[in-house]
């Protein structure tokens, strides 16, 4: 392309880019305010908490949370769901406060605390009717493994839910080994294909999927605004990095931009997170159809 011909197209971009925007500008309160108005969906407890009962959660099954933490998302399902409920969590301090948690709410009889992980779950083979696994198989470096557990300890016909990080086309690959390095992510389960294939590698087959952030998703989470204070946070320390960092230490500042950097792509777009509704390949036939909301 001649030099003429690359300023001619760069000018109509100009002119193109400017003519837009002077118009929009002008009239951005009134004419363009619906572009500031709630993209829509349900807050995300909402919608992971129906599944349970839709995939037939009821009085004398078992559910177990792997990753439990300090019992908050347990305790909720066993709230609004009958059966009995097992917590897994590798630190004692969380099956500590997760314990606590289940007495003070008046549900430790129908709930159990155990230590373990997802690489080696500390129950028997074909145990429980459902298994849970909320924000936490991104940390899991043998995926495949850590399947093969969650499938070994289905009964047939169990079903699991999984919620995770998964990178979108936006995400650059240089971002993505920079964030996932920070919070401490295995960069393999960034990857629908890859997560994919560890569920059928396991003979786990999906009945629902859809992510948190695309429009007509059956998961599609509400919007939340609060992210935008990961941005504005991350534009001031790195303004006065010298100051911050010498009041939190290197290693902390380093951990809280990867923290930040994490939340401003989630509200940029290049990571969402991705539900899967799982069912053990050996079980009934399920309809594939995802819910709608």
């Amino acid at each position: 392309m001649s030099r003429g011909n690359s300023m001619g197209n760069l000018t109509a971009r100009i002119e193109a880019f400017y003519g837009f925007l002077w118009p929009f500008l002008a009239e951005e309160q009134t004419r363009y305010a619906y572009l500031d108005e709630p993209p829509g969906g349900r807050p995300m407890s909402t919608l992971l908490n129906a599944i349970p009962a839709r995939r037939g959660m009821k009085a004398g099954s078992r559910l177990v949370d792997v990753g439990c933490g300090k019992g908050r998302q347990l305790v909720e399902l066993a709230r609004r769901h009958e059966g009995d409920f097992i917590g897994v969590d590798p630190l004692d301090q969380n099956l500590e406060l997760a314990t606590g948690r289940a007495l003070q709410e008046g549900l430790h009889e129908r709930m159990t605390f155990l230590k373990g992980g997802i690489e080696r779950l500390p129950l028997e083979s074909s145990s429980v009717d459902f298994v849970w696994c909320l924000d936490m198989l991104n940390h899991v470096e043998d995926l495949d493994g850590a399947m093969r557990e969650c499938a070994r300890v289905l009964r047939p016909g169990g079903s699991m839910m999984n919620c995770s990080a998964l990178a979108t086309d936006l995400l650059e690959p240089r971002e993505a080994e920079r964030v996932t390095s920070g919070v401490g992510f295995n960069p393999a389960t960034l990857s629908h294909e890859r997560m994919k294939a560890a569920y059928e590698s396991a003979g786990l087959r999906v009945v629902e999927f859809g992510t948190t952030t695309e429009e007509g998703s059956p998961f599609l989470e509400a919007f939340d605004e609060g992210l935008a204070r990961h941005a504005l946070r991350f534009g001031k320390v790195l303004r006065a990095r010298s100051r911050v960092e010498a009041r939190l230490g290197r290693e902390a500042f380093e951990l809280l931009c990867a923290y930040d950097q994490w939340n401003i792509f989630l509200l940029l777009g290049k990571v969402t997170y991705g539900v899967w509704v799982l069912e053990h390949a050996s079980g009934r036939s399920a309809s594939t159809e995802p819910p709608r909301p």
